[in-house]
């Protein structure tokens, strides 16, 4: 049958694969490229770029490294950048510290951090999410992580990991494409 391909490196080719298309995507954007939005309910490439990459070290540390202390509370990004408190109704803890359920009001206050730093965290996040994918035992590959929610397992981690950034890069390049369109640049 040939050689086969541990799972694993699969997710972890493929999260490289992936980052290098965003770094290249991110390269010679300025603070106001990241900043700039198409419409005021829209996303800017600064959020996407913070979402996808603290999705990333969070999802994996809780839920393929027994919650291991993720870059982010590890490495004192979560004192380094202010997120807005989550609003009214939205989950709360962890889940909105990526991002996830923020208000397209609470998107628009959040001050983009420096590029610079921004990509330093996504380095971050990515080498240690190559970490916990690669030490992940994959005997817990289908053994459900909540007894509530039995169909959620490591296996559905690996599959957001394998893709999630993916999504929103596509997003940033749209925006990106959005913003040369308009602006005429």
């Amino acid at each position: 049958m040939g050689d086969s391909m541990d799972v694993r490196e699969f997710v972890v080719a493929s999260i490289i694969r992936t980052r290098n298309g965003t770094l290249n995507l991110a390269k010679d954007l300025s603070q106001e490229d990241l900043a700039w939005k198409p419409a005021p309910f829209a996303n800017p490439i600064g959020f996407l770029l913070f979402h996808a990459f603290r999705t990333q070290d969070r999802y994996l540390h809780t839920w393929l490294a027994n919650g291991a202390a993720d870059v982010w509370t590890s490495e004192g990004w979560n004192k380094k950048w202010k997120l807005p408190q989550p609003h009214q109704g939205a989950p709360q803890g962890w889940f909105s510290e990526t991002g996830n359920s923020w208000t397209p009001e609470q998107v628009a206050a959040w001050p983009i951090p420096p590029k610079e730093e921004l990509l330093a965290y996504g380095a971050r996040s990515l080498e240690k999410a190559i970490e916990v994918v690669r030490a992940f035992d994959l005997a817990r590959i289908n053994t459900p992580l909540q007894p509530d929610r039995p169909n959620v397992t490591p296996l559905n981690y690996l599959f957001i990991a394998s893709h999630h950034e993916a999504g929103h890069q596509a997003q940033m390049d749209y925006v990106l494409g959005l913003k040369r369109g308009v602006m005429g640049v």
